[in-house]
Order: C-alpha cells, then sequence, then structure tokens
C-alpha cells in the first residue's frame, strides 16, 4: 500500500506539478523588477556586539550591531552597492536580525551609498509554502483536491468582497452571518459534491451556527460584560462587541463543518454497507463515531487557538505586562473564542446525527446518489 501511494505521488503529472512550483519560485526569487520600492540583496555582513540594554522587565539584553553590504536589484540604481546599518535585540521582540541573501525594502538616503532599511521582502518564503501547499493538495487528492482549491480561492475572495463591504459602514455582524452561510455551502459543496450526505451535512452546520448564536446571546446577556478595550485592535469602541462576535463565529466555522460532513459522511457509509441497519442501530453507531471526533477536535481547536496567542503573550511579557494581567484581561478572549468553538462541537454532533437519520434513514441510498 505504501509502495502504491508512493507511486502516485511520484507520476509524470506530480513531477511537472513540482516544476512549475519550482518555476514559479524561481520567478518571485527574481521579481524585484514588479515593485516601486528600492529592493537590495544582502552580500556581505559584519556583526558584533554592540551593547547591553535593560529590558522592560528589569534584565539585561545584549545588542548587536549590523553592518550590511547589499546589491540593488530594481530601479535606476539597479547594480550599485550600498551600506545599511541594524541594531538588533538578543530577543528579538521589535526588531530583526539579518542574514545573507536576504532581500530587503530600502530608501537610499539622498542618492548616496548609504540607505535605511524599511523592512524584509517574504514573498519568496510565502510563495514556497503556497506552492507546496497547492501541490501536496493536489497529489494526493487529484480532482477532489483541486475542488478545495477552487473553494478556498472562492472564500478569499469573497471574504475580501465582505471586507470592502464593512469598510463602506455595513453591519460587520450581518456580514459575518452572511459569510457563514456562505462559506457553509461553499466549502461543503466542493468537498462532497452534490450528494445527499452534503445536504446533510449544509443543514446541519446552518442549524448549529443558529443554536451557537442563541447560546453566545444568552450567555453574554446574563454575565458581565467583557473588558473589550483590552482587545488589541484599533477600530471604534462601538465595534468591539462585533468584531468579538465575529472572530467567535468565524473561528468555530470549521471545526463545526468538519463534524458535521464526518457524522453525514459516515452515515452514508454505514447506510451503503448495511441498507438494513435499524434507526436504534444507526443511533448508536452516530454516537460512538460522536465519541471519536469530539475528543480530537476540541483539542485540535484549543492547540489552535493555543498557538494563536503565543506569540503575543510572549510579546506582552516581554515588554512588562503580568502574567496575572494576561490571564485577567487577554486570555478571556481566548477562553470565549475556544469555549464557543467546542461548544459548537458538541452540538454539531446530536445535530449532523438528527438531520442524518432524518434525511438518509429510510431513503434510496445507491451509491452516487444525488440530492
Amino acid at each position: 500500500m505504501r509502495t502504491r501511494n508512493m507511486k502516485g505521488l511520484l507520476n509524470w503529472r506530480n513531477g511537472i506539478g513540482l516544476l512549475l512550483v519550482a518555476a514559479v519560485l524561481l520567478f518571485v526569487a527574481n521579481d524585484a523588477f514588479l515593485y516601486s520600492e528600492t529592493v537590495a540583496k544582502v552580500i556581505a555582513i559584519e556583526q558584533e556586539p554592540s551593547y547591553s540594554g535593560e529590558g522592560p522587565n528589569g534584565e539585561q539584553e545584549p545588542y548587536y550591531e549590523q553592518t550590511i553590504q547589499a546589491r540593488i536589484l530594481n530601479g535606476s540604481r539597479k547594480g550599485e552597492v550600498i551600506t545599511l546599518s541594524n541594531t538588533y535585540s538578543y530577543s528579538g521582540v521589535n526588531d530583526e536580525r539579518y542574514a545573507w541573501g536576504n532581500q530587503l525594502f530600502v530608501n537610499t538616503v539622498g542618492g548616496g551609498t548609504d540607505g535605511v532599511i524599511l523592512g524584509k521582502k517574504r514573498d519568496t518564503s510565502l510563495a514556497l509554502l503556497a506552492g507546496l501547499f497547492v501541490w501536496l493538495l493536489m497529489a494526493v487528492n487529484g480532482r477532489k483536491g483541486g475542488m478545495v482549491l477552487v473553494s478556498l480561492i472562492l472564500n478569499i475572495g469573497i471574504f475580501v468582497i465582505a471586507l470592502s463591504g464593512y469598510d463602506q459602514g455595513k453591519d460587520l455582524v450581518r456580514i459575518s452571518v452572511w459569510l457563514r452561510v456562505i462559506f457553509s455551502v461553499l466549502t461543503v459543496l466542493f468537498a462532497g459534491g452534490f450528494h445527499r450526505k452534503t445536504g446533510v451535512a449544509i443543514v446541519s452546520t446552518l442549524l448549529t451556527t443558529l443554536l451557537c448564536y442563541a447560546v453566545y446571546e444568552g450567555a453574554l446577556h446574563t454575565s458581565d460584560r467583557l473588558p473589550y478595550e483590552m482587545m488589541d485592535y484599533i477600530v471604534n469602541p462601538a465595534d468591539l462587541p462585533e468584531l468579538l462576535f465575529s472572530g467567535v463565529l468565524m473561528g468555530s466555522l470549521g471545526a463545526v463543518m468538519d463534524v458535521c460532513i464526518s457524522i453525514a459522511a459516515g452515515v452514508s457509509e454505514i447506510l451503503e454497507q448495511t441498507p438494513d441497519i435499524s434507526r436504534t442501530a444507526l443511533i448508536r453507531s452516530i454516537r460512538e463515531m460522536g465519541y471519536d471526533i469530539m475528543g480530537t477536535m476540541i483539542n485540535v481547536l484549543f492547540f489552535t487557538y493555543i498557538s494563536s496567542s503565543i506569540p503575543i503573550f510572549v510579546v506582552k511579557i516581554r515588554n512588562g505586562y503580568t502574567l496575572y494581567h494576561l490571564i485577567q484581561f487577554q486570555s478571556v478572549f481566548e477562553s470565549v473564542r475556544f469555549l464557543m468553538g467546542a461548544i459548537g462541537i458538541v452540538l454539531a454532533i446530536p445535530v449532523a446525527g438528527f438531520c442524518s437519520v432524518l434525511l438518509m434513514h429510510g431513503i434510496g441510498r445507491k451509491e452516487g446518489d444525488r440530492i
């Protein structure tokens, strides 16, 4: 089985895909001519300790000085070598260390041989990750992987359009609700096709969303006001509750959809293999599937939110925030997001099970059956 899978990954189509990824990477690594800003490539670095400064928490932190020689890659001064200076700290909280081969956005001061670093050009790294993602998706899943990719591109485009709508003054909560509906339908349809189990997954996802909304509103109106002003966003203060709600709504969508389509697909397979199964036995099987799904998905959700919180927590601790302050005022938002996502997962299991039994049990179940 493993040999067959390896042969599938190494066929000629996937080989062409790898060549295309390499070609895109080569182009992106040499696309400085597309930028209006000056781009320079680091060709030599001299580095030495600079001084030891006191950090926000009273600790001594070493700082280093870099003298960088970089060759300009675009513009009228293409090919010239300029000198850049960079100071970075050991922790790298507020600064960055540069290395040989990095491409930097620079400002050439007065047309001289010196310049100021504006930031690092990172499109090559992003292109590498995106290229590998697309190649692996197509190599492992074939046509279905292509459908998933199309749905992802459509979702990104719709999300960008929705952001422009908010910029024009449209209601944030209404946008988020419509986005969840559209994302649910598009994602599940492209992933599962026009089958009965897909319809069950869409219906159960939307019903679970309504239940999650009711739980969120009930909890919000029976508890103390959250410290919205401690959120790390610079927006109109009136938008902060809606912003948190939108994040909660979008954050739990993926987990809820995954649970619903897993339950619907599992029930569809059970009915294909044992079409004469009783409703009681089917419900018992759904319950067992739910136990298996629930434990892993809740932990995946927990790790997802923890991983997204670690950078900001570390940065704030390095800048003098106490652990008590972070737990009291910062972790409350991540806790709300995690708990609502976990509640969504738990609710999705009986909702998807009920919809699956109601809409699929006792109905014609031939393979490829359409909605």
